[in-house]
C-alpha cells in the first residue's frame, strides 16, 4: 500500500476481512489528520464530512 506504515497495510486487510475494530483503529489514527485538511474546505461541517468519508471509505474497502 505504499507509503503507509506497515501496522496500517494490516488493518485495512483485517478491516476487508470483517474486522470493524480494525477499522475503527485505523480511523482513531488518521481523524484528526482528515479533520484539519476538511476544515477549509467544509469549515464547522469538517467533522460530518469526515465522518461520511470514513462510512464510505468502510463501504468501499473490497473495491481498494
Amino acid at each position: 500500500m505504499g507509503d503507509r506504515p506497515a501496522e496500517d497495510e494490516e488493518l485495512v486487510e483485517r478491516a476487508r476481512d470483517g474486522d470493524v475494530d480494525a477499522y475503527a483503529e485505523l480511523v482513531r489514527r488518521h481523524q484528526h489528520l482528515a479533520v484539519r485538511i476538511a476544515y477549509p474546505i467544509a469549515g464547522p461541517s469538517a467533522e460530518d464530512a469526515v465522518q461520511e468519508a470514513f462510512v464510505n471509505a468502510y463501504h468501499a474497502l473490497s473495491r481498494f
